[in-house]
């Protein structure tokens, strides 16, 4: 349950400038103090200081929201007509040891942030200190008119490119705030894991001042100056085979220090990076290079005697946490840093496996539920709303399909709340925007995509490389939410429902079925980009339908998918005993296979197969969850939630001279070690289990079970 941020009698203050970071400093008496919380609202970001130091070693606040209604937006240079609902998360500190009796300074240095990098306005905060005295009595301090603003050493802070520091600048005049109306947005206490300094890595030397951290991360280097002088960092995913940065994989990522004379150590305030390389023009001593994302834990690991299965881990595990910032799932951590709901939905049930992530997408998903428009049902293709591309299906579904994961993970039925009524609307929506009963667009004259980022991609003869067609791979979304919902239905009690979605699923099954099932080979959509695997999910097709998927792919050993086709093709093959052509994708060694990109050098997972753009995108790790419900064998019953009932049914027994792992749920550690003669499993209390594997079938106890094979 959220809890509403009291900011009553706060002043909202700030300068009126955009992009400019200032201190905005303010003092208040303080005596016989037995304790004081501060709430802090910020449309922008800030660092908060307390009478000169630190409050707290959380990164880049407030969470990234929807914070507040936009005017004159364009799409497709057309006005944006959704409304959108809007919110703020407020940061709240304990800074009793901060407090000392008699006056105290609190400083904030404030920037643009993503709320005037979006074109909300420019930034401004407020704050309300809560103080209990020793004599139990109450008392206030907030944000008022007698702050005051100044200039200091930060003078570019773009929140996806880089910052400037300057500290020859000797600007310490003091300005009076401007105050603001307060805004009309709801405001809750934070209750989402903040981005941190996570872990630190020591780069090594190459040449020509160019470093190597050994991996691509999110975060930034520090250095130490001594001297005048101006020190310029640039940023790369890749290098050229000179050993220079690859300008393609730059994005315009700098860091600039003008220093003083003075010993100082540098890193950027409020932003971070994305890179693996980086250039350092100056005489500076490279420290070490900060690793930074959302405080949420790795909660499983996972190793077997096959490196390709190895490597997909380990690779979705570091790509998933470089993009989880602010409180969002991106895309990418450098181009766009956006939460988008394709993604986000593809991915999410791979992240709240393998991470302890509940909170995060509790947060994500009150952001989608924000970003639907309230007079169509439409959701947008990104929560929090930037305008960006995508498509009604794969990318709308994101209403169903993350509260629904979100269920299945944690048992938590109350995620329904907020959703159920939201899907009901986005079914209208997708009703309203089919034709023949198949949906067909999204909004007018705006790119309108079905899946994404095929290895065809580049084709110059079909738009985007995209052969699957759109409006079955929406349709098929469409319905794989419908019946999701059936399931929610009996969930949530509400079953009066369920007649109503059963025709609707009827309806669009059977225009599926006509616009593009060849009765005379079985195959749908002519089988492009996995189109029968998409059938064969939602119960389409017939025994020539799946014996098309099976022989394709046997001929081909290779992935020919999109993000969503990769990941449906992978789950049917597991979930209907072709586990051995599922387990000969994951580990090809063809040209569009995932062995391709360790044959690359790349350390996280790359926007496309063929390793143009991005190197950052956990998009293709969605099948990571299948390494732990077939490859370990860890799997819910049906209905089940929770973790409340499982099976452990090892798939690739035959496959694997060992495979061991776990998972961290919400009933407790499952835990998975088998070798060719011995498995041992690890069950918490409360969960009901069984061990399946050929003729063998053996209840689990609670605790460790050994199972000679």
């Amino acid at each position: 349950m959220l809890i509403k941020a009291d900011l009553k009698d706060a002043k909202w203050v700030g300068t009126g400038k955009k992009d400019y970071p200032v201190v905005i400093s303010s003092q208040f008496n303080a005596e016989n103090i037995k304790s004081a919380v501060i709430t802090v609202g910020c449309f922008g970001t800030f660092r908060l200081f307390v009478n000169g130091q630190k409050v707290t070693d959380e990164l880049f606040l407030p969470l990234n929201t929807d914070f507040e209604e936009r005017f004159n937006i364009e799409y497709s240079d057309e006005p944006y007509t959704d409304e959108l609902s809007h919110r703020l998360y407020c940061p709240e500190f304990n800074i009793t040891e901060f407090i000392k009796n008699g006056n105290n300074k609190l400083e904030f240095y404030l920037a643009p942030g993503f709320y005037e990098f979006y074109d909300y306005g420019t930034s401004k905060i407020c704050w309300k200190i809560n103080i209990i005295k020793n004599d139990n009595t109450e008392a206030f301090a907030v944000s008022d008119t007698d702050a005051v603003y100044s200039e200091f050493y930060v003078t570019e802070a773009n929140m996806i490119t880089g910052e400037t520091h300057d500290f020859t600048k000797k600007n310490c005049v003091s300005h009076p705030v401007n105050v603001f109306e307060a805004p009309d947005t709801p405001m809750y206490i934070q209750d989402c894991p903040s981005d941190r300094l996570i872990r630190t890595i020591k780069p090594v030397y190459l040449v020509n001042n160019i470093y190597d951290a050994g991996e691509v991360f999110t975060g930034y280097p520090v250095i130490k100056s001594k001297k005048a002088q101006t020190i310029k960092i640039r940023y790369s995913e890749l290098l050229n085979a000179d050993g220079t940065l690859d300008e393609m994989h730059i994005y315009d990522q700098h860091t600039d220090y003008i220093t003083d004379d003075k010993e100082r150590i540098l890193h950027p305030e409020f932003t971070w990076l994305c890179f693996r390389y980086f250039e350092v023009i100056g005489d500076c001593d490279v420290i070490e290079c900060a690793v930074t994302h959302a405080d949420v834990n790795v909660s499983s690991s996972f190793e077997c005697s096959d490196e390709i299965l190895n490597y997909v881990y380990k690779a979705y595990i570091r790509t998933q946490l470089a993009n989880m910032h602010c409180g969002i799932p991106s895309d990418c951590p450098h181009t766009e840093r956006r939460g988008y709901t394709g993604d986000g939905q593809l991915t999410c049930a791979a992240s709240m496996m393998q991470l302890d992530a509940q909170k995060f997408y509790k947060k994500w998903i009150a952001d989608i539920v924000d970003c639907q428009d309230k007079k169509t049902g439409h959701i947008q293709y990104t929560a929090p709303f930037v305008p960006s591309g995508g498509g009604p299906g794969g990318w709308g579904c994101a209403i169903v399909m993350v509260p629904y994961e979100y269920y299945k993970a944690y048992g938590d039925k109350s995620i329904f709340e907020n959703t159920f009524d939201c899907m009901l609307k986005w079914f209208d929506y997708m009703d309203a925007h089919s034709e023949n009963d198949l949906v067909t667009s999204d909004l007018p004259g705006v790119w309108c995509l079905g899946d994404w980022c095929a290895p065809t991609q580049n084709q110059l003869n079909k738009m985007n490389g995209m052969t699957i067609p759109q409006p079955f791979v929406n349709t098929y979304f469409f319905i794989k939410a419908m019946e999701n919902f059936l399931d929610i239905c009996d969930i949530t009690g509400k079953t009066g429902y369920k007649e109503e979605i059963e025709t609707k699923i009827a309806v669009k099954k059977n225009a599926i079925i006509k616009e593009y099932f060849n009765e005379t080979n079985g195959d749908f959509a002519d089988n492009e980009q996995g189109a029968d695997a998409f059938a064969v999910d939602i119960g389409l097709g017939d025994d020539r339908t799946f014996d098309n998927i099976i022989k394709h792919y046997t001929k081909t050993k290779q992935y020919d998918t999109g993000i969503f086709g990769t990941d449906i093709l992978t789950r049917i093959l597991f979930e209907k005993d072709n586990a051995d052509l599922a387990f000969s994708l994951l580990t090809s060694k063809e040209e569009t296979s995932y062995y391709t990109q360790i044959m690359s050098g790349a350390t996280t997972l790359l926007e496309y197969w063929n390793g143009v753009r991005s190197q950052c995108h956990p998009m293709f790790g969605a099948v990571t969850k299948y390494l732990f419900e077939y490859i370990l064998g860890i799997r819910q019953v049906e209905k089940s939630a929770g973790y409340e009932k499982i099976v452990v049914a090892p798939a690739c027994f035959d496959k694997l001279k060992f495979a061991k792992g776990k998972i961290n749920t919400i009933k407790g550690e499952i835990a998975v070690d088998y070798t060719e003669n011995k498995a041992i499993i690890e069950i918490p209390e409360n969960v009901k289990a069984v061990f399946i594997l050929r003729n063998i079938t053996k209840e689990l106890n609670s605790g460790k079970n050994i199972i000679e094979l």
